[in-house]
């Protein structure tokens, strides 16, 4: 049986995050953070360079000339999207090459997207939540899968071989058969890359909101956002379930059909999104 942190030893190729975000978080968290100062650092990588660029000339921003300068583009983006974006963009590089058994990475990733995606939008519309930081919270939601594919293939083979009994769910297999489940990974995850607490506290709860204490509205919403998602029918990264808490509506403030109405609406964004994190 494995803990959390130890599957994440297995799997250390995904512990560290590139140094330029750590750099460009930091120029970020600068109280007097300047555009000047953060595009010269965001200019030293090739990657987050043409991914910004090509987000910024997107149909999304609908700016009439071509932006060819980072500046202009982190200035069109804006300080207050650039760190959700930068991390996406570092995750998306982090996660390329790898092809765990069991795991389609094309879908996992385009999930993770959609998921944060939709979890901004509805964060936007209700009160409590920063949409900003909840993009993040959505992308990393099934993260923990991901790492536990590549990191016990055998171990998670025998998890999508087993059938849940009456009233459990994936996470009471994986418990049982690894010793700890998804949400615990993806919790563990955000803490060795240092991200803010409540990432992981969010990450970690969602399939039991409860537990989340001053948390407990996001990690509801990531509950039936996640939901929302493994329920559209396309091909999923990965044949399981995903678990609705019976009480998350009540505890986000938000049910099942509004946040489905809400996918909709962000499927224009989302194309925009997921072509400008293309590395091709």
């Amino acid at each position: 049986m494995h803990s959390a942190q130890e599957i994440l030893a297995y799997a250390d190729r995904l512990t560290t995050l590139p140094d330029v975000y750590l750099k460009i978080r930091a120029e970020l968290d600068d109280q007097n953070a300047s555009i000047p100062a953060v595009s010269e650092v965001i200019a030293s990588d090739p990657a987050i360079t043409a991914s910004l660029l090509k987000l910024a000339n997107s149909p999304f921003y609908g700016y009439a000339r071509k932006i060819e300068s980072i500046q202009r583009a982190v200035t069109l983006i804006g300080l207050k999207h650039l760190h959700e974006l930068v991390l996406a963009i570092s995750v998306n590089t982090l996660f390329a090459g790898i092809q765990p058994r069991h795991m389609d990475v094309v879908h996992f990733w385009r999930n993770s997207v959609e998921r944060a995606l939709l979890a901004r939008a509805v964060a936007q519309q209700l009160n409590g939540i920063d949409p900003e930081r909840f993009f993040i919270s959505g992308l990393l939601a099934d993260s923990g899968h991901l790492v536990m594919c590549l990191a016990v293939p055998d171990l998670m083979e025998e998890v999508f071989e087993t059938s849940p009994q009456p009233g459990e769910n994936i996470a009471d297999v994986e418990r049982a058969i690894v010793g700890c489940d998804f949400a615990e990974v993806g919790a563990a995850l955000t803490a060795t890359w240092r991200l803010p607490l409540s990432y992981g506290v969010e990450i970690g709860s969602q399939l039991n909101p409860h537990a989340a204490g001053e948390h407990v509205q996001p990690a509801a919403l990531l509950n039936l956002v996640s939901r929302v998602i493994a329920l559209q029918g396309n091909e999923s990264s990965l044949a399981y379930e995903y678990p609705l808490h019976p009480d998350s509506a009540e505890l986000a403030g938000i049910d099942l059909e509004a946040v489905q109405a809400v996918l909709k609406a962000i499927q224009p964004e989302f194309a925009v999104t997921l072509a400008a994190f293309s590395q091709r």
